[in-house]
């Protein structure tokens, strides 16, 4: 089965980083037939001289520029016009792929027509930390995922897989900053689409410092809480749920960045 792989490269992203990304990427058992990287602005001279470097490694890498800096969401909608293919797999530029991670997604997706996301559980692990990672369970059947998916994202998105025209059928990625992803799912979940889980890690996730405090204060409250609205609108959160996941956002955005980080290490992991 041929596929894309979509990914966005910033001016902030380390070179190291990103070859490591990529390389974990197209040493793949299946490697995807093409690589769509989108350059969302203006990079520095070591990044740009990166990418150029790993376009002339690596063939199938297509090259998007954006001329400025759009956000994830925006460069992502971009980038999904580019590929080929009506599977496209997703990683982010600072994530390493275990070797088979493409080769076992596409078996499922071949055996299973009726999923339009596939995704898998991760392991966090800090650069800065040597040793084993931590593991991020996430629920398995299309049952247990639109469940878990009104109150929490249930889907890792480093990790996804997705059928191109199902996306675009419910407009595609947006700019929703930290939420672009979660901001997909509940569309594609509020249309009846199937998602599936692999019980096993595919991906593993680079955590430092600055993940758990971009994941909260006052503007990010405000941003989650806008998508919980939204969601209350596709008839994903009826009556108590809403304002039991409204109150869930406020606890994990407005509490301090190190007891966040300790909430989702101790009592959001699976």
């Amino acid at each position: 089965m041929e596929f894309s792989l979509l990914m966005s490269v910033y001016g902030r992203e380390k070179p190291k980083y990103l070859k490591e990304a990529i390389a974990s990427a197209m040493d793949q058992t299946l490697p995807p037939k093409e690589l769509v990287l989108v350059g969302d602005g203006p990079l520095p001279l070591p990044l740009a001289r990166t990418v150029e470097e790993l376009c002339g490694r690596y063939p199938a890498i297509r090259f998007v520029p954006l001329a400025e800096n759009v956000g994830l969401g925006r460069a992502l909608a971009i980038g999904l016009k580019h590929c080929s293919h009506d599977i496209v797999a997703r990683m982010d530029t600072d994530d390493i792929c275990l070797p088979r991670r493409f080769e076992l997604q596409m078996a499922y997706l071949a055996d299973h027509p009726e999923c339009s996301v596939l995704g898998s559980w991760i392991e966090e692990f800090d650069p800065a930390q040597p040793g084993e990672g931590r593991l991020k369970k996430m629920p398995e059947t299309a049952e247990e995922i639109a469940a878990y998916g009104k109150f929490r994202n249930p889907v890792n998105h480093m990790t996804a897989v997705f059928r191109r025209e199902r996306v675009e059928a419910v407009g595609s990625y947006r700019h929703d900053p930290l939420l672009e992803d979660y901001d997909l799912w509940l569309r594609m979940l509020a249309a009846g689409e199937k998602f599936y889980n692999l019980p096993r890690v595919l991906v593993r996730m680079r955590v430092e410092g600055s993940t758990y405090e971009r994941r909260g204060g006052i503007q990010y409250f405000r941003r989650y809480l806008k998508l919980r609205r939204e969601e209350r609108e596709l008839g994903l959160l009826p009556g108590s749920d809403y304002i039991k996941a409204v109150l869930g956002t406020a606890l994990m955005t407005l509490v301090p960045s190190g007891l966040r980080r300790l909430i989702y290490q101790r009592g959001l992991r699976r």
